[in-house]
């Protein structure tokens, strides 16, 4: 049996709403959705597990019906999902009465149900979020059932896979150890938009399908995953068209604002420029470098910039002409901290600077 593991697809989100490519993003994370729809349709998987926030808040009813249709087009896989703390099944929400495709199953209830899917001798369990936040930990005790609900028991070599969304104080937390020795065949995670893989259990958290938050740095994709007699194997596949990215560009004293712009553009050039990035300047720069952020703002998708780099000073030189006013002092202060060498030079840097500028 071979599934697709996604969540924190986040569909409506409007990423880098202040920038000038926002609405792009917006879009972009719709089509990319689309593509795993494809990508699943392709590989011929049996599940698409969605392991909570499909939406970035309550979905509106023709997004319902539009992705109801494309999930109708599957010819093979089931989608089994559930609602998150995002798009959760609030008193309003369209999710509570919407009818889905014969192939889509949508755990309605806020606490933990399951579906027994007899084509794949495979039973799948979850629940969703009916408010924003669940301090419960509504996981710990959970285990394979081994007889149905009408007391029949489960067929044998049954597999057993749980949706779950949370892992923090306010939402669902979880003890990563109790679920390892719970029994289930898979674990598909969802709430944490980094992906990871527990290196000791069939668990797994497939992070966001594309990053929503500049925070979201790192490779972003889903989870393809098998599961026969010689047990379950996942993969993290790569997946997301763009990133975030934080880049440190090293300054000089010689440096010049149109030289910093050119070193900042190769650099986006080497990393994709199809990313967003945050620019962080290191070094040391000359004591009268003007920064003009505009200029690097306009070189393409980028975010912020950070001045890390301090000025250039020749402390021994200002030391030797300042020993007898504030300046001197300053610097006889700071030398004798017992500090690291690199916080010292930061210390007298600002500090000396903030001094020239008052002078």
């Amino acid at each position: 049996m071979k599934f697709i593991h996604t969540a924190d697809i986040h569909l409506g989100a409007a990423p880098d709403s202040t920038m000038s490519w926002a609405a792009d993003r917006s879009g972009e994370i719709w089509d990319s959705f689309y593509r795993l729809l494809d990508e699943t349709e392709t590989s011929g998987a049996d599940l698409l597990l969605i392991a909570g926030d499909l939406f970035h808040r309550q979905p509106l009813k023709r997004e319902l019906k539009e992705l109801n249709y494309r999930f109708s087009q599957l010819s093979h896989a089931r989608v089994i999902m559930i609602a998150g703390n995002h798009d959760y099944m609030g008193p309003q929400s369209y999710y509570r009465d919407f009818e889905w495709a014969s192939n889509v199953v949508f755990f309605r209830k806020n606490h933990i149900s399951y579906i027994y899917l007899a084509a794949l001798n495979t039973i799948v369990y979850g629940m969703s979020y009916d408010r924003q936040e669940i301090m419960d930990n509504m996981y710990d005790n959970l285990r394979p059932m081994r007889r149905f609900k009408d007391g029949q028991p489960v067929p044998q070599d049954c597999r057993h896979i749980l949706l779950a969304h949370g892992g923090d104080s306010r939402h669902i937390p979880i003890n990563l150890e109790k679920l390892r020795l719970a029994g289930f065949d898979y674990v598909a995670m969802g709430h944490i938009h980094k992906p990871w893989i527990d290196d000791k259990s069939a668990m797994a958290y497939a992070g966001a399908l594309e990053p929503v938050d500049r925070n979201d740095e790192g490779s972003h994709g889903y989870i393809r995953g098998a599961v026969d007699e010689d047990g379950t194997r996942i993969e993290f596949v790569p997946f997301a068209g763009r990133s975030y990215l934080t880049i440190g560009v090293e300054m000089n004293p010689e440096m010049t604002m149109r030289q910093l712009a050119e070193q900042v553009k190769i650099k986006m050039g080497e990393n994709g420029r199809q990313n967003m990035y945050q620019i962080e300047l290191q070094g040391f720069r000359s004591v009268d470098f003007e920064l003009d952020e505009r200029l690097l703002l306009r070189l393409g998708r980028v975010l912020s910039v950070t001045d890390a780099s301090v000025p250039d000073f020749d402390f021994e030189r200002i030391y030797a002409e300042n020993k007898d006013n504030i300046i001197g002092l300053y610097i006889r202060h700071i030398s004798d901290m017992d500090i690291s060498d690199s916080l010292k030079v930061k210390a007298l840097c600002y500090g000396l600077k903030a001094l020239y500028q008052m002078k």
